[in-house]
């Protein structure tokens, strides 16, 4: 089948319900781990619970052939109310204009050049406001229905994009790695062994460009959860 399911129920119908069953597991599992929610005595809370589903995705490679088959647990963030629930809403989005220097400095030194799904970026970054959640009946079987506290940041919260870059942010400055004060998207850093390496933010990716391939995956090891990424390897030099 060619299309995911639009909800828990039809996945549960379909003849390929064993794809849809494990990656389901592995995000509850990955929740559970981070510690996102919290079980809270009562269905009394100050705020209005946000409603979560889970969403169905079919990924596939340059090549338009299936890869994996992904669940997410989203929280419905348009029920999210202003004041309350969140703040500021932005995600990191650099200009145009500096991602086409970054890869065109590549190309003009012939740099290394990778790009990095972050993995589970928005799950891990701690929430700003108190926010509390409904979770769908086959995340926690058994257990009451009572809302939960949110601990951490979900997909489809309002200020998700914003907690994330927060996070990263501070990550990459214990690095010691430079914000651009041109593009706030865009990071230098300078390893005394590996050389010189960029690092481009978009929303949850990063496009890290280097001198050498070390330098590259020093900048992969040092924020965590960019265990999958793509090499894109040694960009080629502009004909003279």
């Amino acid at each position: 089948m060619t299309k995911p399911p639009s909800n828990e129920k039809e996945a549960r119908a379909r003849p390929d319900w064993l794809l849809w069953k494990q990656p389901i597991k592995d995000e509850v599992a990955a929740h559970k781990t981070l510690g996102t929610w919290s079980t809270i005595n009562g269905s009394n809370t100050p705020y209005k619970a946000v409603k979560t589903c889970l969403v169905f995705d079919i990924k596939h490679d340059a090549e338009g052939k299936k890869t994996r088959h992904e669940a997410r647990l989203v929280a419905q963030g348009l029920k999210q109310a202003s004041g309350p629930d969140f703040d500021e809403t932005w995600a990191p989005v650099p200009n145009t204009a500096t991602s086409r220097f970054l890869f065109a400095l590549a190309a003009a030194n012939g740099w290394e050049v990778n790009h990095v799904d972050v993995k589970t970026a928005f799950l891990d970054a701690h929430m700003d406001k108190e926010v509390y959640i409904k979770l769908p009946d086959c995340v926690e079987s058994g257990e009451p229905a009572d809302p939960r506290r949110l601990n951490l940041d979900m997909y489809g919260n309002k200020q998700t994009g914003r907690l994330w870059v927060i996070k990263l942010n501070k990550e990459l400055d214990q690095m010691k790695a430079t914000r651009s004060s041109v593009d706030p998207c865009l990071y230098e850093w300078h390893n005394p062994v590996h050389g010189r390496v960029f690092i481009l933010v978009y929303v949850d990716d990063l496009i890290v460009a280097g001198e050498s391939f070390a330098g590259v995956e020093a900048v992969k090891k040092g924020v965590p959860g960019s265990s999958r990424s793509s090499t894109w390897g040694r960009a080629k030099k502009f004909l003279a």
